[in-house]
């Protein structure tokens, strides 16, 4: 017998193929910025991280802020389009085999103006406070400053090398913090490797997060996804911090982009031959009922 569920039929029907799967990415990248990116501006804009709490509370709040992020953003588009939300994970999929080439750039797209239109709603929220912030500590905006608090303003949208570490090791530090996160995540939703049943998977990989954040976040403030760094780096450009955004300091914007998409493709090759073929190799069976799709694991459709 038909459910109304079964008997509901789309307005969009355009929506069935690739257009509701880029919506999907879309606004689940939004949220994914919204509230990562907002987290980050309540720390250093409103006087409660940078210059009064010792260094491990800020990055606990932005830590456990972006995993949580993370996680919404994964339940939001999860079923319609795996909630990749992170260019680095598509093409870790694509090279696998597990996701159309076809769809790569299409992903990529949805997920840059995901995370552009986020910081586009933060900007018109936040901004009597990064006007506040400017004020009070007499920063230019788009200027470092001899100070360096200009560069604290622009990290509310967009990551940063530490003045101590270099061009080779914040890409070094890009490259293996995306491989794990990439890499993990297949551990996660593989189903021959027990992944977590009854739709836990988006919370897993929210505290993936946040333990690549307390581990990998110093040098380089961890974007591991080049979506989430180079969307806000170009409202930011728009909003009038200039070349304090693109192309950044010792044009350091490339970092963000070029080393999470290696650091995708290194986790997934090197998750899909060694432990995904040791599994397949000992004939281990899925596990359960759940059925991998992108980032997430769901049950099977009883309806279908």
């Amino acid at each position: 017998m038909a459910t109304s569920v079964d008997a509901e039929e789309s307005r969009w029907p355009v929506l069935s193929g690739i257009w509701g799967e880029a919506l999907g990415e879309f606004l689940g990248t939004m949220v994914l910025l919204l509230f990562g990116d907002g987290c980050v501006a309540g720390v250093l804009l409103f006087g409660i991280g940078w210059d009064k709490s010792p260094l491990w509370v800020n990055w606990m709040v932005i830590a456990m802020g972006w995993g949580l992020a993370v996680t919404l953003g994964v339940y939001v588009a999860g079923t319609l389009s795996g909630a990749h939300l992170n260019p680095a994970v598509t093409i870790g999929f694509a090279i696998r085999g597990k996701f159309p080439w076809s769809k790569v750039v299409p992903y990529w797209i949805a997920q840059v103006l995901g995370a552009f239109v986020a910081a586009l709603l933060l900007w018109w929220v936040y901004q009597g406070a990064f006007m506040n912030f400017e004020h009070l500590n007499h920063v230019t905006r788009g200027v470092a400053g001899s100070n360096g608090l200009g560069i604290v303003e622009a990290k509310v949208f967009y990551t940063f090398k530490q003045p101590f570490v270099g061009m080779f090791g914040a890409f070094g530090d890009e490259v293996i913090g995306t491989a794990l996160l990439v890499g993990l995540i297949f551990a996660i939703v593989d189903v021959r490797n027990s992944p977590p049943q009854a739709n836990l998977a988006p919370f897993i990989i929210g505290f993936l997060v946040v333990a690549i954040g307390l581990s990998f976040g110093y040098n380089s403030g961890y974007a591991i996804n080049p979506a989430r760094d180079f969307g806000p780096r170009l409202l930011a450009f728009f909003a009038g911090f200039g070349k304090l955004a693109l192309p950044g300091p010792d044009t350091y914007f490339w970092i963000p982009i070029i080393g999470p998409l290696l650091g995708g493709i290194i986790g997934a090759v090197v998750y899909d031959f060694t432990i995904h073929q040791a599994l397949v190799a000992r004939h281990v069976p899925p596990s359960g009922s759940g059925e991998e799709v992108g980032r997430s694991i769901r049950e099977p459709d009883e309806h279908a």
